[in-house]
């Protein structure tokens, strides 16, 4: 059997303030970066980096001379890791629960989390689905050896998703804990509790986690992977406040048998979606565009548009499986350097 896995994710930012203009391009978690003055001198960004949620978690401050100041703001940039290693161990069954909350206060917030996956199983009519655990497990996604599953095994896992029904309300979603995973979405979730730690601290930060990208107080420019060409941007994004996601074919995936196998998989037949190479998200918070971006993946292009257009104030980029590239009515005003 022939069997190769491959994660690859690539973030181009840049950071504008008065008369300073700092470039930070984010590949696959490494970070190159340069701050300039009028005068020409060069001041290096803050800029820390974490592995964390099965990626690198980096945050991005503006650079500074004084060296008290960049004490404190290396401070915002720890805690910010911290908080998102917090985060990882509450959904993670790698990771020991969190220290310093209780079950009910775990319990609470992963019910806040878990109310966003609801909302965007109900507005993807179960193509996105928090129950997705089973799957997962079958095909080998999570840490195992991924490959094709017997069919006998993966028909009886979907029918057993598909006689569960769509849950009606979040007290019945998360009465299954067994089968939910989170892996959807959790890390967008992680970006938007970084960044509300970092808003206590600072006037302005980006915080990239593996993809899930979302800064504040700066003209932040983003930049979207190609799908099909390591290391070269399809386009580049000035999202403002608003949170990027994107889920490729090329995150991470398989091949067996010459077939390409990639870890987006539909709930609704177990099979690994094959509409898109990569699909991108613009929406208010990183947990919500992290979500959708799945749900539009296994959509498709024309299901998955349809429902971004249904969507007020969402975005988005799709690159279907040929290649052909879909925007959204509205994400023209987002483009920049076209």
């Amino acid at each position: 059997m022939n069997q190769q896995k491959g994660h690859v994710d690539n973030r181009l930012g840049s950071f504008r303030q008065g008369i300073l203009v700092m470039v930070v391009c984010l590949v696959a978690g490494f970070t190159a970066h340069r701050l300039s003055n009028r005068g020409g001198d060069e001041i290096e960004p803050l800029v820390l980096s974490r592995p964390l949620m099965g990626t690198l978690v980096t945050v991005t401050l503006p650079g500074t001379d004084d060296q008290a100041l960049r004490r404190e703001r290396s401070a915002a940039a720890h805690a910010a890791l911290d908080e998102v290693a917090r985060v990882d161990s509450l959904f993670s069954w790698r990771r020991p629960a969190p220290r310093r909350m209780t079950a009910a206060e775990q319990e609470q917030e992963q019910h806040e989390v878990l109310a966003v996956g609801l909302r965007v199983m109900n507005e993807s009519n179960g193509a996105f689905d928090p129950r997705i655990k089973p799957l997962i497990d079958l095909w080998g996604f999570d840490g195992g050896d991924a490959a094709v599953p017997e069919a006998d095994a993966l028909a009886g896992t979907v029918k057993i998703l598909q006689t569960q029904g769509q849950p009606i309300d979040l007290q019945e979603l998360a009465a299954v804990p067994d089968v939910l995973h989170f892996g959807a979405w959790a890390k967008g979730y992680a970006v938007d509790r970084a960044l509300e730690v970092l808003r206590s601290h600072e006037s302005a930060a980006l915080v990239d986690a593996g993809g899930e990208v979302r800064g504040f107080g700066a003209d932040w420019t983003v930049g979207v992977q190609h799908p099909r060409l390591p290391g070269s941007l399809l386009v580049a994004l000035e999202p403002g406040e608003l949170a990027v996601a994107t889920s490729g074919d090329y995150e991470q995936f398989f091949e067996q048998d010459g077939e390409r196998y990639c870890h987006l998989l539909d709930p609704r037949t177990g099979w690994p979606a094959k509409g898109c190479r990569s699909v991108t998200v613009l929406a208010p918070d990183c947990a919500r565009a992290d979500a959708l971006a799945t749900a539009v993946f296994v959509l498709g292009p024309t299901e998955g548009m349809n429902l971004v257009e249904g969507l007020p104030g969402i975005e988005c980029l799709i690159i279907d499986a040929e290649g052909e590239r879909h925007d959204s009515s509205g994400l023209d005003a987002y483009l920049t350097g076209q």
